[in-house]
Formats: structure tokens, C-alpha cells, sequence
């Protein structure tokens, strides 16, 4: 038996704990070390379930190693690894052992994704956007897969509608369903600033992380509505530094204005409709979230953010590529 078995009966990463994921290892930092952990092409897939599991907590080996069947022989000794690092601790519950009302289970999940945002190193994107070395293309690149999630959200929100709840949160759905139309129509005027045709708009296809993003908001607008009022925070935050330097670079770079300034409206339509917002008042109308559910919103959050993160790294790989086909129509 492993002294991390000992120790603690259901892991959890300490904060400020980051990954950045290789093609055969998977680095493991935070402030005082770095280390790799090696991660064959079989078992990749199986180790970063185990990080995730291990971000969120509230997990016992038995249960980690259910969920990681082909490496549960390792867990032990990664765990000690990770434990001799000074990197685990036990789980916190900040929840009850019987559940929680809708509007207790909001303020936690802030709080565990802004945990969850450390775990992540800082949006390669945004570093090259500070530090003045983003290109042209890649400034584009953004906007095209903006508007890839702004053309499908009505799309994707319409099999929330369908799930009849009670009568206020048919209200918000469809208020926030409303609030969405045509959303896209700032992205194409940004995209045709630059000389996107409207036929290459109709036939562009998405990166994979996009593509991933937009296919997780569908299913948890169609199998579990829960996963899909929590993950609307992730979309409707503002980031004023973020569009702050947006504008900066697409100044420095000589870009119209007509390309960023739609991407600075939509985002401040978000601010100014109270969107920000929504997420709290859909789960404020929940009575009751019991654990399980409450472990299944936290898997899926872990899981549309590191979509979410790698797109980051997508965009600035294939749109900084000068031979790649921009914007991404293939015949």
C-alpha cells in the first residue's frame, strides 16, 4: 500500500498545478518544479483522464482506478509521485454530503472553475497578443472561429428549449435564445472587412477544438441541460484585457476597423445584456443538485475547458501557417 493511499482517501491537485501535454510526456509545473510523466500513445488518453480526475477531486483510488482501467496498476505509483512533489492534498468539500440548492451549486462552481483556470497555463493566443508577435492571420484566424460559435449557438440552445423544466426557466432560455440571434452577423461584417467572401463563410469549416467545442454545447443541450446552463459561464465572461489588446494588434497590424470593432460590440453586448448573469439565474431556479450531478457538471467543465484551451494552441498553429488554406474551405 502507497503512502499517497494512506494519506488520502480522495486526491486532489494543490492549486496553481499546470500541464502542458506532448506528444509522449505530459509536463507537470507550478512555481517551484517541473517534471514529466511519461504518456504512450495508448495510454495517453487514460493519464489525462487522471489528471482531470485529480484537478476536480472528491475521487477514492477505487473510483480513479474504475475510471482509468488500463493504467489502475500505475495510479498508486503516480500517486506517490505526484504526493513526494508536495502536489496532492485531500479533497475539500465545501458542499454538503446531501446536496445543494441550484444558487450554492453557482458560487461553487465559480469558485472551482477559477481554480480550474490555474491548472492551465495562460492562452498562448493572449501571450502573443502582450508580447506583439501575433500575425495578421492569426488576429483572423479568431474571428473565423468566433464566428463558427456565435452562427451555431441559436443551434445548439434549441435542444435545451425542448427540455420543458417550469415556466421562469422557459422564460430565460428563450429570452437568452433571442438575445443570440444574429450574433453572427458582427462576426461576418468583421470577417468580409477583410476580404472573406460570403461563400466562403457558407463553406468554412471549423478547427477540431472548435468543432469539439460546438459538439459538447449540443449534447449537453440535448442529454444534460445541467452541463449545459453551467458551461454558458465560460462563454459569456467579458475579458476587457483580452479585447483590449485585440484591438492593439489589430491596429498595429493595419487591420480596418471594421474587423475589430464588431468583435469589441458583441463583447460588450454580452456585458451590457446582463449575460454574464445567465447562468446564475437558470440554476437559481433548481431546488436540488444532488452530488453526483454535481460531479458529472465538473467533469464535463474540465473537459469543454481544455477544448477550450487547446483551440488557443490551434489557432495560433494553423492560422500562423502561411501554406495552410485560409479560411479553412475545402473542396
Amino acid at each position: 500500500m502507497t503512502l499517497a493511499k494512506v494519506l488520502y482517501k480522495q486526491p486532489q491537485f494543490r492549486n496553481r498545478i499546470f500541464f502542458e501535454f506532448k506528444q509522449d510526456e505530459i509536463i507537470i509545473h507550478n512555481s517551484e518544479q517541473a517534471f514529466s510523466i511519461s504518456a504512450p500513445s495508448e495510454y495517453y488518453q487514460e493519464i489525462t483522464q487522471l489528471l482531470k480526475l485529480l484537478q476536480i477531486g472528491n475521487f477514492s483510488l477505487n473510483q480513479l482506478s474504475k475510471a482509468c482501467p488500463n493504467i489502475k496498476e500505475e495510479i498508486p505509483e503516480l500517486l506517490a509521485n505526484f504526493d513526494n512533489r508536495e502536489l496532492l492534498t485531500e479533497t475539500q468539500n465545501n458542499i454538503s454530503n446531501t446536496g445543494v440548492s441550484g444558487s450554492q451549486f453557482y458560487r461553487e462552481l465559480w469558485r472551482f472553475l477559477e481554480r480550474l483556470k490555474l491548472q492551465f497555463t495562460s492562452s498562448p493566443f493572449f501571450a502573443k497578443m502582450v508580447d506583439g508577435t501575433i500575425t495578421k492571420h492569426q488576429l483572423i484566424g479568431y474571428s473565423l472561429e468566433s464566428y463558427h460559435v456565435t452562427h451555431l449557438c441559436p443551434k445548439l440552445l434549441a435542444p435545451a428549449l425542448a427540455n420543458y423544466e417550469s415556466n421562469p426557466v422557459d422564460k430565460l432560455l428563450q429570452e437568452f435564445f433571442a438575445s443570440e440571434l444574429h450574433h453572427d452577423r458582427l462576426i461576418d461584417k468583421s470577417l468580409k472587412s477583410v476580404g472573406i467572401t460570403d461563400e466562403q463563410i457558407q463553406k468554412m469549416q471549423p478547427l477540431p477544438s472548435t468543432f469539439g467545442i460546438c459538439s459538447s454545447l449540443a449534447i449537453f443541450a440535448k442529454q444534460h441541460p445541467l452541463s449545459f446552463k453551467a458551461a454558458l459561464i465560460l462563454f459569456e465572461q467579458d475579458e476587457p484585457s483580452f479585447h483590449e489588446f485585440f484591438k492593439k494588434q489589430s491596429q498595429a497590424l493595419e487591420l480596418p476597423k471594421d474587423f475589430y470593432q464588431p468583435i469589441l460590440l458583441h463583447a460588450g453586448i454580452n456585458e451590457d445584456g446582463g449575460h454574464e448573469d445567465i447562468t446564475g439565474l437558470l440554476l437559481s431556479e433548481i431546488p436540488y443538485i444532488s452530488l453526483s450531478e454535481q460531479a458529472l457538471v465538473k467533469k464535463n467543465m474540465v473537459n469543454l475547458m481544455e477544448l477550450i484551451v487547446l483551440r488557443s494552441y490551434e489557432i495560433i498553429d494553423y492560422y500562423g501557417n502561411e501554406n495552410n488554406i485560409i479560411p479553412r474551405c475545402f473542396e
